[in-house]
């Protein structure tokens, strides 16, 4: 029979391929978009939409590029060559366009999807301007609850079976099924009541048109008028990769971001709502310095440093950090504990984990501050400075008993009494800065300009000013500097730190 065939021939160009491989799976690895909705590399192949038409040379019929080993039958000689842009390939698209869009509402105006919708977008690429049938759009039911966090949406499902295939095949939960035959088809919920599977929020991200979109974010705001960045979800210490989007000021979604190394496209529905405390009411936004009346007065930002300053030279003591600062953050916070004679410890909340993407470390940087030899704080104990961002990692009993007069804090009720000095600290999703999950993979944390109160001061600069106001030798390092330290570190030389790659290498592999 010969050699096999190993290559294909895309639009007149030849790549290589694995046994196995689809020709939409080749496709898009060399960069060539297919237009597609049933099909998800997570996922098993369904074949169902039939929007991923190709032309195959010699068959004079279109195909489905998702279902098409890119290998040749065994008595053919010669790669499969494949058209993406052909006529064939493009009647064939807007066939099936028209069909999905017979019975689909024209409810783009109010639908969240709009903007970052497949539906959308293929049918201004593909579409035809106007429909050749005459009957009535078939209505199906609306505004279904698929448990406390998704809303379904029937009339818009065009029968893609991400969703199902989903909790088949992923969670293993099997709470969806198809019901119905033709047009009258949808997504119906196995069991009566809650869709109890932590991951539920996913097949949101999956559905390719507004049919199951989040109660949580349901009609807040346009994705044009958003800011998003690429950030690391700090709920937990597994470092599942996600993206931020706010506006104005207010944070409104977390979506998982694609890490093979890490969660692949997922995350758990825990962490896509652990924002809710960023948007508290009583967000800090001024430095504050008690008066010899006993009360908060605001001041500018190097009166509070001096104030800051003076307080611990009175007061000098350990510094108590929240589990999720960055590892600048933390080599920062120890630099100013030497300054004072004194040790830097952290504190983070523990719980139940899955063995998968939710751990039983939730202290998003407890693997950094090991590898920083920042010891844990595991009970109450005394400490000059404070820093609290995530209330479940630094208690109230340790807030209190701690007794510090200098306090870094999100969220005003979380100042204790003893504070003489407080700074405002800017979220997670405010900063930007270096976190090592719990399995030793280092990832950068990016800042989002839309979230958060205007010019907040950065919390590395403040930690930087008020060391070297306790220490006259100070040598002002700046973010590079401090980096640069990390990386001269002996614990962190099989760490790919991600400024100096864009791959993360766990500690000691």
């Amino acid at each position: 029979m010969g050699d096999a065939v190993n290559t294909i021939f895309i639009n007149g160009t030849e790549y290589p391929f694995k046994p196995g491989q689809t020709v939409i799976q080749v496709a898009q690895e060399n960069g060539i978009d297919i237009q597609h909705y049933c099909y998800h590399p997570g996922l098993s192949i369904a074949g169902n939409c039939r929007i991923c038409m190709i032309e195959v040379e010699g068959n004079p019929q279109p195909q489905i590029s998702c279902k098409l080993d890119c290998a040749p039958p065994p008595w053919i000689k010669e790669p499969l060559r494949v058209q993406t842009e052909s006529e064939v390939a493009k009647q064939g698209r807007e066939g099936t366009m028209e069909m999905l869009l017979v019975n689909h509402p024209l409810d783009c105006p109010i639908c969240d999807q709009a903007g970052e919708c497949h539906l959308q977008d293929y049918s201004y690429e593909v579409g035809q301007g106007q429909a050749s049938t005459t009957t009535a759009k078939t209505k199906l039911p609306k505004n279904v609850p698929f448990g406390s966090k998704i809303v379904y949406d029937a009339e818009r499902c065009i029968k893609c079976t991400l969703c199902v295939r989903f909790c088949e095949e992923i969670t293993e939960t099997n709470e969806l099924s198809m019901q119905g035959r033709g047009d009258e088809e949808m997504v119906v919920m196995t069991s009566k009541g809650e869709f109890d599977t932590p991951y539920s929020m996913n097949i949101i991200d999956i559905c390719p048109v507004g049919a199951l979109t989040s109660r949580d974010f349901r009609f807040k705001s346009r994705l044009w008028f958003m800011d998003f960045a690429n950030s690391i979800d700090t709920s937990s210490a597994k470092g599942v990769n996600i993206v931020t989007g706010g506006r104005n000021g207010t944070f409104l979604r977390i979506e998982p971001r694609y890490n093979a190394s890490i969660n692949d496209w997922w995350m758990a529905d825990e962490g896509r709502v652990a924002y809710k405390y960023v948007n508290s009411p009583s967000r800090l936004e001024t430095a504050l310095v008690r008066d010899a009346d006993g009360q908060f007065r605001v001041a500018n930002w190097e009166d509070a440093i001096s104030a800051a300053a003076e307080a611990l030279r009175s007061n000098p003591g350990d510094i108590l950090l929240d589990g999720g600062c960055t590892l600048e953050e933390m080599v920062l916070a120890k630099d100013l504990a030497g300054a004072m004679g004194k040790n830097a410890k952290f504190a983070a909340a523990t719980g139940e984990g899955d063995g998968w993407l939710v751990t039983e470390e939730k202290g998003a940087n407890a693997k950094g501050a090991e590898l920083l030899e920042v010891a844990r704080a595991k009970r109450a104990q005394a400490a000059s400075v404070l820093v609290i961002e995530r209330e479940e990692h630094v208690n109230a009993s340790m807030r209190e008993k701690s007794g510090a007069v200098v306090v870094f804090a999100t969220d005003g009720e979380h100042v204790p009494e003893s504070a003489e000095v407080v700074f405002p600290l800017p979220s997670w999703a405010e900063r930007e800065g270096t976190l090592v999950n719990i399995d030793g993979l280092a990832q950068w944390m990016e800042r989002n300009p839309a979230i958060g109160p205007n010019n907040l001061p950065v919390f590395v600069e403040i930690l930087e000013d008020l060391i070297g106001e306790l220490d006259d030798d100070y040598a002002w390092r700046g973010a590079d500097g401090v980096r640069a330290e990390i990386a001269a570190l002996p614990a962190f030389a099989k760490v790919a730190l991600p400024w100096q790659t864009e791959t993360p290498v766990g500690a000691g592999s």
